[in-house]
């Protein structure tokens, strides 16, 4: 990108423009931070960024209502805030306790 109609503007139009490039830059820098901050967490919890984004955008739909979430299927014991509907990638506490060889159905939400 080239500005050689930087010229013809006046140092006040410079020194607003450069503000103005500033607060972008400070925009950007927190955006991204916020994006590393929830990469960090959702891989701290086994899940991918991307399955946060697909869950994100699902929940906004064009006609503004808000999108049903599914009831979870499946619980933590050892912390039952931790829950799982059952679909999509499988917690990180599910995997850890399926590969030492518990059966999924010891999680699952009796009704």
């Amino acid at each position: 990108m080239k500005y050689s109609d930087l010229n013809v503007l006046t140092l006040a139009e410079l020194q607003a423009l450069q503000a103005d490039v500033e607060k972008a830059i400070e925009q950007k820098q927190q955006q991204a931070q916020v994006i590393d901050q929830i990469k960090a967490m959702a891989l701290e919890n086994g899940i991918t960024f991307e399955s946060v984004l697909n869950e994100l955008q699902g929940s906004v739909r064009k006609s503004g209502a808000a999108k049903s979430k599914s009831a979870p299927q499946y619980f933590n014991p050892e912390d039952p805030s931790q829950t799982w509907t059952g679909k999509g990638r499988k917690p990180k506490w599910i995997e850890e306790a399926l590969h030492n060889g518990a059966d999924l159905e010891d999680f699952r939400i009796k009704s």
